[in-house]
């Protein structure tokens, strides 16, 4: 590949990469009290090896990319499982970077660097396409067709219909009482409901971006859509071992959830519609149902919720992501998608995944 293509192309990321790696360096030093120019030049020159080695992996020679390569595929670009590892390892410099300087700065509070991670993933998203897959950034899910709001609004109603269904039953069992909660004014409901509405929303776009973005995409293409499913849907559980109350039955619960989701990019190809059931179900779930996401409980819910019980009913304290409730209408989800031929992309998705073909590499003849 020629270098000078590479640098005129891209030559303001470059130099605002070598910025952020020197400045980030030399501000980790001052921390430790260490020579602050010395780091700056050592993280410089850490940004000159990284853009070297990126230039040299978007295509090499020819000659050094046999048909049976394990760092390249028959169109000379990196392999799929390079390419995942790549990414993740993207996202944690940039995340670390990020970190370092959002504490420098004092902008960004420490409990709010969750959100700095999602921002991160899809920064690192829009840079292993452009720059290693030579594909546009809509070519992850975000096509441009007459559909969008359609797509996002079945899948929002899609979610909250079905946490409805499972909520609605613990009410009428007596499993999960309700009280008004005191003192909510008119306005100060709306301001909570716009704060949940915005929260949820860009959690459940953050999850789905590294979920049943990049990291799935590029594995559908090495191992398959069905292996690319089990693997991030597995993944998908066990991340949410952490959250507070979690147990067996909300792992496999959470589990079917991301087989949930897959099925949905799977079958219209894009992320608005599984960002849609994803955040229609955490909205209501939390806002209007009052009860706990995954764990997580907020004050900013129309209810106060009491009992909890029985667990396997309501999930306890975890909320109905633990509950049998769940389980059912995920696995009736589930068959849907399997079953039904009329919910399929509104786009050409073939077209949308073509690498730019004015600077990328030519097929050998």
């Amino acid at each position: 590949m020629n270098p000078t293509s590479f640098f005129s192309e891209y030559w303001l990321y470059v130099l605002i990469y070598q910025a952020v790696c020197a400045f980030a360096s030399a501000s980790v030093a001052r921390l430790r009290r260490r020579d602050q120019g010395y780091w700056f030049i050592l993280g410089f020159i850490f940004g000159v090896f990284a853009v070297a080695a990126v230039a040299a992996i978007r295509k090499l020679p020819d000659e050094l990319a046999p048909k049976n390569n394990l760092l390249l595929d028959s169109e000379h670009y990196l392999r799929s499982g390079w390419r995942f590892l790549l990414f993740f390892v993207v996202v944690l410099v940039l995340y670390y970077l990020s970190a370092v300087l959002a504490k420098l700065s004092g902008i960004v509070p420490a409990q709010s660097f969750f959100f700095l991670f999602y921002l991160d993933v899809l920064l690192a998203t829009y840079l292993m396409l452009r720059i290693v897959d030579r594909r546009k950034f809509t070519s992850v899910g975000f096509p441009y067709h007459g559909k969008i709001m359609k797509e996002i609004l079945f899948g929002f109603l899609l979610g909250a219909a079905m946490i409805g269904v499972v909520g609605g039953v613990e009410f009428v069992v007596g499993a999960v009482r309700l009280d008004l909660r005191p003192g909510q004014s008119f306005a100060l409901l709306i301001q909570n409901f716009g704060l949940s509405f915005l929260l949820f929303g860009f959690f459940a776009m953050g999850e789905e971006v590294i979920f049943r973005g990049y990291p799935f995409q590029v594995l559908i293409e090495g191992t398959g859509a069905v292996a690319a499913t089990i693997l991030m849907s597995l993944v998908f559980g066990v991340i949410h071992v952490m959250n507070p109350d979690a147990n067996f039955f909300s792992t496999v619960n959470t589990m079917l959830a991301g087989v949930w989701l897959s099925l949905a990019y799977l079958k219209t190809r894009t992320l608005y519609f599984p960002f849609g059931m994803h955040f229609g179900w955490n909205l209501v779930q939390s806002f209007f149902l009052s009860l706990p996401v995954s764990g997580l409980m907020t004050s900013r819910t129309i209810f106060i919720p009491h009992d909890f019980g029985p667990g396997w009913l309501t999930g306890g304290r975890y909320g109905p992501e633990a509950g049998v409730g769940t389980t059912v209408v995920m696995v009736a989800a589930i068959v849907y998608f399997l079953v039904d031929k009329r919910i399929k992309p509104a786009y050409d998705y073939a077209a949308s995944k073509e690498r730019k073909s004015t600077v990328g590499p030519t097929s050998a003849a």
